[in-house]
């Protein structure tokens, strides 16, 4: 038996069947596929818009292999066009394909080994992401690529665009807890197919795994508790059934606060089903939250209540070489944000006389999205279109609603190691009128194990309702303000050889009409003014190194990303554009201790440009940062029981503005699976 069940042994297998009797089925095992045979993999990509492998190298003692047949010469034979039938749990990236540029890629394995709190939290793990928070917890939470400003990075959930039109500072207001994502794409850089400014964030939750006539559920929950008064408790449970499933979830996360007025309350729900090509997904979220000093130190007493309802339906359909696919959707997101709390200052006092009570502000997201494409062996023809409507009510932006559609088309050529791609995007909004973008990709292979982009873009990037109109005691915004515009060239390259990983890119940005506000620097100037910068450039490297899978050491990865900003500013203070990270290094490690015993260490060190205003109202340099977080569990197939810390260095800093965050964190939680 010994003799047999250790040998290694290749399965070779061209076509795949769901019945009872079929060769995957009868062995009783987990199958998983190591790796795609290029030619076939390139045209069933395009044609389904998944990975399929067609050869594979299967142990059945659970161990896998890797293994690459030669392209065929010539036609494909017909019988391997069937590969279409078999679902693979790894899909390509949602963003563009991957033989054109450098998609990072956080995984579920991943996910649940970090010492995260939110889905907001496993960002400030990704290379070059630079995720500053105003309060814990994901309660406000700005995110930036690239020096670029959280404006110009656009969100995405399973694909269908949620960014805020109001402000930045709400687009991750997410009602998904980190539990229930399969995986987060990073598209880093300027991008005209997607209309991503500075990059974009695509948030995919989990998936039914392989169809099955049997019902098959993948149930959890949890309960963690900490310092602060922190509580939440969380159920999510993954129901599926032949080509149905289900992914349901909800969770409370509260904490007493760090220091005063940093408390909050917040409440997730979250549904999707599919049904063959058909998906649909919607998700609430209720928060409270104390806001010291948010925008301002002159006001500590702030306080925010937001709500979020998001919800789309999504086909996609096949059919020879025809793909199509569309969604429509639908986001509802509720503000209201109170200078003074309880109508009092930090003291007790009542609110000056000036104060008219908080602001309240209604948006509402609707659109819709529809491509389709063509394929043979070398080709890809996509066109497209969005309708975007964007609808605000507010009583301090005011009453305004604007459409934006844009249309697109894309050509893409597979020759060999070699894949390009050259296409165009126009838009027209009925506030600004008509603008366009474009750009070209290249991807080559010289190697097996290596390959090379090249890729250049033209975006642009419409204002936020608050870059036009907000006015307050402290900030005045210029109806005036103009879309910004950028080119940006990168380099790069990716390299994967059994257990070692490796990626690097550098990159030169363009930016022309750079929105920003800006102030003056002498203390009795108060007011911050929106602006369009003649011109801002970036430029900067990443690069990433990392080792995986040993028995042992699960991962050990080194990352770092350098940026520099160049601006006409001045003298001028600088809320966002000149506000930015300059250099971030992380080195993570995924261990083994003993039997069901692990622990993971992710280290920080961050250096950030620019200034801000000091809670004691005094002007201050970014200073330099080292955070270590940490996680120490026990787990079986059944429990799971960790002790999270953050900020294990207590260091005292500030992400953005003078907002300072809480100097250590420490947290238990407990959670139990149950998986048929």
């Amino acid at each position: 038996m010994n003799k047999h069940f250790l040998k290694q042994v290749t399965l070779r297998f061209r076509r795949f069947t769901r019945k009872a009797y079929a060769a995957f089925a009868s062995m009783h095992k987990q199958v998983s596929i190591g790796h795609v045979s290029r030619a076939i993999a390139d045209m069933e990509m395009l044609k389904a818009g998944k990975a399929v492998a067609t050869t594979i190298l299967m142990v059945v003692s659970s161990q896998v292999l890797l293994a690459e047949d030669e392209p065929p010469e010539g036609a494909l034979d017909p019988a391997l066009l069937q590969l279409q039938e078999v679902q693979v749990v790894s899909e390509r990236s949602q963003f563009q394909s991957e033989h054109f540029r450098l998609v990072a890629n956080l995984t579920q394995d991943e996910i649940r080994l970090l010492p995260m709190k939110t889905a907001s939290d496993l960002l400030k793990y990704l290379p070059g992401i630079d995720l500053r928070e105003r309060g814990a917890s994901g309660v406000q939470a700005d995110l930036t690529m690239r020096g670029g400003t959280g404006r110009q990075v656009k969100i995405l959930l399973n694909g269908v665009d949620i960014t805020d039109p109001q402000t930045d500072h709400y687009s991750m207001d997410l009602p998904v807890d980190a539990e229930m994502i399969e995986r987060i794409e990073v598209l880093q850089g300027t991008n005209y197919a997607l209309d991503a400014f500075s990059g974009a964030i695509n948030i995919i939750t989990k998936q039914a795994p392989a169809a099955s006539a049997d019902t098959r559920y993948d149930m959890s929950y949890s309960l963690a508790a900490g310092e602060y008064g922190y509580v939440n408790p969380r159920f999510s449970a993954l129901v599926s059934k032949a080509e149905w499933y289900m992914n349901a979830g909800a969770s409370y996360n509260r904490s007493s606060g760090y220091m005063s007025n940093t408390d909050y309350k917040i409440a997730n729900a979250y549904v999707q089903t599919a049904w063959r090509g058909l998906s649909f997904q919607t998700g609430a979220q209720y928060k409270d939250a104390g806001a010291n000093s948010f925008y301002t130190v002159k006001y500590p007493n702030q306080f925010d209540q937001t709500r979020t309802l998001i919800s789309s339906l999504s086909y996609t359909h096949n059919w020879g070489g025809w793909n199509m696919q569309g969604n429509v959707y639908y986001r509802a997101h509720f503000d209201r944000f109170h200078t003074y709390r309880d109508n009092v200052d930090m003291d007790g006092n009542p609110a000056p006389e000036w104060y008219k009570g908080p602001n309240v502000t209604w948006t509402h997201t609707s659109g819709a999205h529809l491509q389709a494409s063509w394929n043979n062996t070398w080709t890809k023809t996509t066109a497209g279109i969005d309708v975007r409507d964007e609808k605000i009510e507010s009583s301090s932006l005011g009453n305004h609603n604007r459409l934006n559609i844009r249309y697109f088309a894309e050509e893409r050529l597979y020759w060999r190691t070699l894949s390009a791609a050259v296409g165009a995007s126009g838009t027209w909004n009925s506030q600004f009128g008509h603008d366009w973008a474009v750009g070209a990709n290249i991807g080559y292979e010289p190697l097996k194990d290596l390959a090379l982009f090249l890729n250049f873009n033209r975006a642009i990037r419409i204002p936020t309702y608050t870059d036009l109109y907000y006015h307050t005691a402290t900030q005045s915004a210029d109806e005036n303000t103009r879309p910004e515009k950028a080119l940006q060239l990168e380099l790069s390259l990716r390299y994967n050889y059994k257990h070692l990983y490796f990626s690097a890119s550098g990159f030169y940005r363009w930016g022309r009409d750079i929105i920003d506000w800006v102030k003056d620097p002498a203390p009795e100037v108060t007011v911050w003014q929106s602006t369009n910068h003649s011109k801002v450039d970036a430029a900067g490297c990443e690069g990433t190194i990392g080792l995986q899978g040993y028995n042992w050491i699960r991962r050990v990865e080194l990352s770092y990303s350098f940026t520099d900003v160049r601006a006409d500013a001045g003298n001028l203070l600088s809320l966002y554009a000149l506000d930015y990270l300059r250099h971030k290094a992380a080195l993570r490690i995924e261990h083994k201790i003993y039997k069901g015993f692990g622990a993971t260490w992710c280290l920080r060190f961050e250096k950030r440009e620019g200034e801000y205003t000091s809670m004691e109202g005094t002007v201050e340099q970014y200073k330099p940062v080292v955070l270590l977080d940490g996680s120490l569990y026990w787990a079986n197939s059944l429990l799971k029981v960790s002790v999270d810390a953050r900020n294990m260095t207590n260091a005292r800093y500030v992400d953005i503005g003078g907002v300072v965050q809480p100097q250590h964190w420490v947290s238990t939680k407990v959670t139990f699976n149950l998986t048929n």
